[in-house]
């Protein structure tokens, strides 16, 4: 879970963006007033009436709507159906009867209703697909992040031209299929890599701003770091080898770790990071041979002319070890941080 690159300021304006993006191309006001006059015309009525905050709202203020406005409602709607229809029948024609089946069927009648508006996903008209993508292609290029914000260990770059087409995944932060109002919500939908969106690991598990960390407003700089919890001597001399781990920072709210824990669990971090025991092994070495002699040698002796060519000796330390060390750019390049926690280790820092 690394920072995210904007503020939360820069974010709200790209939610308004995204929000007038999306409110044309995918006509979300006409049909949520278009919806008939039945069971369910009460939710679509609040849902339109405030529709720019449910897509532009922040997670905490989705949470809120959700549970205090549109579930008491959704749960109304569910009453109205059972009563408007009391015959039901399966599948096989025969008649349901069972009080938990009916309102099970109800509600996935409901959300079939209200998906199609949100429309995620269902066609070609649909935000992912529509024009070809050009739609989702837009909203992650307007975020520029290059990393997965879930584990900082692949790309996701958006690239969108003749000859080839990428682009992030977006996770629905809040599960979609128990929040299809939510489903093209801007803070709902991050960009993330293919296998943390996978269902293999979050796919359709149930997050929450409670109980876990979101890449928007959250990271998990100063909760957790990365450590190998061996000395130079025993690795460089001894051959030692060292366990690769996410361990809790000092001075943490039991609340945080707990939050922190969670993604790290849920995105396998602590698995998929130890196949990359190579790369903190050279981060280890780098470490101790750039030592503060080395690296003030090598940032006063490069001139062009009279003029230093790095700026900083934190820029000669970044060109070491091929990475960025700092937080704030830790969405630029994959396994930055890991690479800034094992240099913090050993005595490397900015």
């Amino acid at each position: 879970m690394i920072r995210s690159p904007h503020t939360l300021v820069d974010l709200d304006a790209k939610a308004n963006i995204f929000f007038n993006d999306i409110k044309k191309e995918l006509q979300l006001h006409r049909k949520l007033h278009a919806h008939p006059n039945d069971y369910l015309k009460p939710t679509m009525r609040y849902l339109e009436l405030n529709l720019e905050t449910i897509i532009t709202g922040r997670p905490d203020i989705l949470e809120n709507e959700a549970a205090k406005n549109i579930q008491p409602l959704v749960e109304q709607a569910v009453i109205d159906f059972l009563l408007s229809n009391p015959s039901l029948k399966d599948k096989k024609g025969k008649d349901i009867t069972d009080t938990k089946k009916r309102e099970a069927y109800a509600r996935n009648i409901i959300k079939s209703e209200i998906t199609k508006i949100f429309n995620y996903d269902l066609d070609d008209d649909s935000f992912r697909d529509k024009d070809h993508g050009a739609v989702a292609y837009r909203h992650a290029k307007r975020l520029n992040t290059n990393t997965c914000p879930y584990c900082n260990g692949n790309f996701t770059f958006t690239i969108r031209n003749k000859r080839m087409k990428c682009r992030p995944q977006f996770d629905h932060f809040l599960n979609k299929d128990r929040y299809p109002y939510f489903a093209l919500s801007f803070y709902n939908l991050i960009p993330s890599c293919a296998l943390c969106n996978s269902g293999a690991l979050k796919g359709r598990k149930l997050f929450s701003i409670t109980t876990h960390l979101h890449p928007f407003i959250d990271d998990i700089e100063g909760l957790y770091e990365f450590r190998t919890s061996i000395n130079a001597v025993d690795f460089l001399v001894n051959n030692e080898d060292f366990t690769l781990q996410l361990k809790p920072c000092q001075n943490v709210s039991k609340k945080e770790r707990k939050k922190a824990m969670a993604n790290i669990e849920v995105f396998g971090l602590q698995d998929r990071y130890g196949f990359h025991k190579d790369i903190a092994g050279d981060v280890l070495k780098k470490s101790y041979v750039y030592n503060k002699t080395a690296i003030e040698n090598l940032f006063t002796s490069f001139k062009i002319g009279n003029h230093l060519i790095f700026k900083s000796e934190s820029e000669v330390k970044e060109l070491i070890m091929g990475n960025y060390l700092h937080p704030n750019n830790f969405h630029k390049r994959i396994l930055s941080k890991l690479t800034k926690d094992i240099a913090e280790e050993f005595g490397l820092t900015i």
